[in-house]
């Protein structure tokens, strides 16, 4: 019988085959759903057009993962480390982003990904939005700012803050005015 160990093993195996294996049996066992993959650190791992709807996956180490074509509706990643995923065109839709790390995350042609996941993420410095845009500060996110201040950066100054992120001053101004639209619309 296949334990959790030997399919932790195979999720973290190279050939994408394999891992979407894995993942099937996770979910025939309940194991996807129930929590058992909580905080199991999966970095690296290949999970190309993985359906994994509904996955709880809370506070999991998927860094540097590749989710590309994924379908991650309902999955729950609060708390993930997500820095330096790659999203592209993954399906989004009701995915739990609260306190997740998308430090330099590739989400362009991310799918079903709404303003409202975004602004409970912890970080996006770095990201690539769905648009192919660089982040732009716009949701003041807490990691953001105390990774600003760790450098030296006061949130406070909008060119400094532009500078940070990478943008033009022009563009991180826009992103200010989105999120006060964002806001009054809560």
């Amino acid at each position: 019988m296949t334990s959790i160990a030997d399919l932790i093993r195979k999720l973290r195996s190279h050939e994408n085959k394999r891992v979407l294996e894995a993942v099937e049996e996770l979910r025939v066992r309940g194991w996807l759903s129930d929590g058992t993959l909580n905080t199991v650190p999966l970095c690296h791992v290949h999970m190309e057009r993985a359906d994994l709807i509904g996955a709880n996956l809370r506070n999991v180490d998927l860094h540097q993962a590749d989710l590309r074509w994924a379908d991650l509706s309902m999955a729950d990643l609060s708390g993930c480390d997500l820095s330096r995923v790659k999203f592209r065109e993954a399906n989004l839709s009701a995915t739990n982003l609260a306190g997740a790390d998308l430090y330099k995350a590739n989400l362009q042609g991310a799918r079903n990904l709404t303003d409202e996941q975004l602004a409970q993420a912890k970080r996006l410095y770095g990201a690539i939005m769905p648009d192919g845009s660089v982040y732009d500060g716009c949701y003041n996110l807490p990691g953001d700012l105390q990774f600003a201040n760790w450098g030296q950066v006061d949130p406070q100054d909008a060119g400094a803050m532009a500078a940070f992120l990478g943008v033009p001053l022009e563009v991180y101004l826009q992103g200010q005015q989105h999120k006060a639209v964002l806001m009054r619309g809560v």
